[in-house]
């Protein structure tokens, strides 16, 4: 049933996910670990539909029950749809906890620390969020998308930084203090 619920997320097949998801969650032989996946899948199909509170339950189960690399994403989608919600203090609580308990799964850490940097940039603390994208573009390179990602989100940042400067650095030998229109 597993194999066959798999198949149907990535197929799209959303109605034979739930139908096996749920023959997963209620067969008295499942183990912990294979309700675990049927949760992480019907949190996915929820996160996909924006049906957010579905979501959170199902991601909430999956990561009660596992501690795998499924369960890393579990915590990062759970930070996002907080995040998704506005919530901000409660997604940097998230994205921190899922980086201390996910700390085995590289690709879900860098996932995390962008969020943070998003975070910390919607806060309008433009020099943590960089700080947390140069962090991890010193010290993560396994996924090339995501280190793109990274790059483009604090050549952004950078961008907003030097925007918000009230220095005239035109002669690079020279810095005036701009009177601010006065």
């Amino acid at each position: 049933q597993l194999g066959a619920m798999r198949s149907a997320y990535r197929v799209g097949n959303t109605q034979a996910v739930y139908t096996l998801a749920n023959k997963v969650a209620s067969n008295p032989n499942a183990n912990e670990q294979q309700r675990a996946t049927a949760n992480f899948y019907v949190g996915k199909i929820a996160f996909d539909r924006q049906d957010y509170t579905a979501a959170l339950t199902a991601l909430g189960e999956t990561i009660r029950l596992s501690d795998n690399e499924q369960t890393a994403e579990a915590r990062y989608l759970r930070a996002y749809i907080y995040y998704l919600q506005r919530n901000l203090p409660r997604a940097k609580e998230l994205t921190l906890e899922a980086n201390r308990e996910s700390s085995g799964y590289p690709y879900w850490v860098a996932k995390c620390v962008i969020l943070l940097s998003d975070i910390f940039v919607e806060q309008g603390d433009l020099y943590n969020g960089r700080a947390a994208l140069e962090a991890l573009l010193d010290n993560y390179n396994e996924d090339p998308e995501v280190v793109a990602e990274a790059q483009q989100k604090l050549n952004r940042v950078n961008n907003m930084i030097n925007q918000g400067s009230r220095l005239e650095t035109t002669d690079p030998n020279r810095l005036e203090m701009d009177g601010g229109g006065q």
